[in-house]
């Protein structure tokens, strides 16, 4: 569904690429990540699924300047080594690609990271990482999910509110009391206090 994404992992002795692809299943959405020599493979229901966030990054920006820079400089020395012919056409060549690289990262779109939230866990899909497939998947993902856990009109959720303050008030002769949750960590699901 998403093309794979090498993601870099650096190890004590090994540095190690790793790929991160996502496929839409019958039911659920399959995350696979794999190194050189492993697989992981994590599946995601839909009926699980209680949110998918997006938050754009400045990794684009910084790429953009981390490439440029070098194009500049080695266009800058290619200039400067006008009169070695070969020196200047080999600077330069090296110039484009970076101007060339720095061309196409921003020609990719905005960055962003993308969660995906469960019950039990919050996972980054780092197949995700550009805002415009972003959000290609997720349109193409939202009808699957309404299907698989319903869709709450805006209209009606002061209704369904009232209805379940409602029926915990009829529900024994002790008043109803409400629970009260803490939340520690925005990433882990709220613990309830006594």
């Amino acid at each position: 569904m998403t093309w794979s994404r090498r993601r870099s992992q650096a190890g004590l002795v090994v540095f190690s690429s790793a790929r991160s692809s996502l496929w839409l299943g019958k039911d659920h959405l399959l995350g696979i990540d794999t190194t050189g020599y492993t697989e992981t493979y994590k599946r995601f229901y839909f009926r699980d699924i209680q949110a998918i966030t997006i938050r754009r990054t400045n990794r684009r920006r910084n790429w953009s300047l981390g490439l440029g820079v070098p194009a500049g400089l080695f266009a800058l020395f290619a200039a400067v080594a006008s009169r070695e012919v070969v020196v200047a056409s080999i600077l330069g060549t090296v110039a484009g690609l970076f101007l060339l690289a720095a061309l196409l990262n921003v020609a990719a779109g905005p960055t962003c990271v993308c969660h995906l939230r469960t019950a039990v866990q919050t996972e980054e899909l780092p197949s995700l990482n550009r805002l415009r497939r972003t959000r290609k998947v997720l349109n193409r993902l939202r009808p699957f999910i309404v299907e698989a856990q319903g869709q709450l009109a805006p209209e009606d959720i002061p209704i369904r509110m009232h209805e379940l303050k409602s029926a915990t008030a009829n529900s024994g002769d002790q008043p109803a009391v409400a629970p009260r949750y803490v939340v520690d960590d925005p990433n882990l699901p709220p613990r309830i206090v006594p």
